[in-house]
């Protein structure tokens, strides 16, 4: 696009040179009585005999240019070059509208990325609609831009949480349910899933998501978040032994971890993308059935760290501790 507003500049001063050495200037000199002789003039003259004789037969067939017995040919050619420069200065006009609104949206998504606005909050569909209003004026006030920015940074700054976060999973779910009556995987699955549930309310959960077999969990604080996989751990020993029908007993994996993110009440769990969230996801894969694997900085912390012992597994740069119901 860059290049083409180049262009049509560059088009637009070669028609502003053509109207005024070949037709506006020969036409004052006409007006001033000027004489040949002078090589500036003589320039002017012949560069109008040129114009006309280019483009005189050509206007003659398209447009009346005989004007009280005259050849007004050169007349009809100023117009239609005025005309030609005021459409391609429209034209300019537009594409750099269209430009500086590319440059706003690409500075916007930028920013968003940089301060990891949660796609799907209402402060991004805020966001959105302020750049959406301000990109349809007829230019874009790049001051204006920086204040959305500035009052949208303090909505984050409002919505900024220290948060922890349970990822747990049923280990070898696909396998359990080979060989078994649909509806005792029906029964079972959903029993467990109740289980679940049950604690997380027990421990004043935030938000959930589910996948078919697994969830993420949101908590106010990390010793709430542990002590739900926890509970969860040991409930299943009473689970396996009188609720389920299935032969495989059931065991979890579980991963935890916390961080200061941006909570949105209105924006569901999984369209959150933060971080915090992402290491919690990745200490549950590399944790043992039945363990609660969780990263050493932050299991030092903890009122409770009985039963929590170091690793040598490395995830995402921390060493992770593992808890489980045995070394309690």
């Amino acid at each position: 696009m860059a290049v083409l507003l180049f262009v049509i500049g560059a088009l637009r001063w070669a028609i502003v040179l053509v109207m005024l050495l070949f037709l506006l200037g020969p036409l004052a000199l006409d007006y001033l009585g000027a004489k040949r002789g002078n090589a500036a003039t003589d320039f002017m003259y012949s560069g109008r005999t040129y114009v006309r004789t280019l483009a005189a037969p050509t206007i003659n067939s398209y447009v009346p240019a005989q004007y009280g017995g005259k050849d007004r040919a050169d007349w009809v050619m100023l117009i239609g070059l005025f005309i030609l420069f005021s459409f391609l200065g429209a034209i300019k006009v537009r594409l750099k509208r269209n430009l500086s609104r590319r440059e706003v949206r690409k500075a916007t998504e930028q920013w968003k990325d940089k301060m990891h606005v949660p796609a799907k909050s209402r402060i991004a569909t805020d966001l959105e609609a302020k750049i959406d209003k301000l990109q349809k004026g007829k230019g874009v006030d790049h001051q204006e831009l920086l204040k959305i920015f500035a009052e949208t940074k303090r909505k984050l700054d409002a919505l900024a949480r220290d948060l922890s976060f349970l990822s747990v999973d049923v280990v070898g779910s696909t396998q359990m349910k080979e060989s078994e009556e649909p509806a005792a995987i029906q029964h079972d699955f959903h029993a467990y899933r109740q289980l679940v549930e049950r604690v997380f309310k027990q421990h004043n959960v935030l938000k959930a998501t589910w996948t078919p077999d697994g969830v993420m969990a949101c908590f106010n604080g990390i010793d709430d978040a542990v002590q739900a996989g926890k509970d969860i751990i040991t409930e299943l020993v009473s689970f396996n032994k009188s609720v389920k029908l299935m032969r495989t007993d059931f065991s979890v994996r579980c991963g935890v971890n916390s961080g200061r993110v941006y909570f949105d009440e209105d924006m569901p769990l999984e369209a959150m993308s933060e971080r915090a969230i992402d290491v919690a996801g990745h200490m549950q894969k590399y944790a043992k059935p039945n363990t609660i694997a969780i990263s050493k900085t932050i299991a030092e912390p903890l009122s409770n760290v009985a039963g929590f012992t170091p690793t040598d597994t490395v995830v995402d740069g921390y060493e992770v501790y593992s808890w489980n119901p045995a070394a309690r």
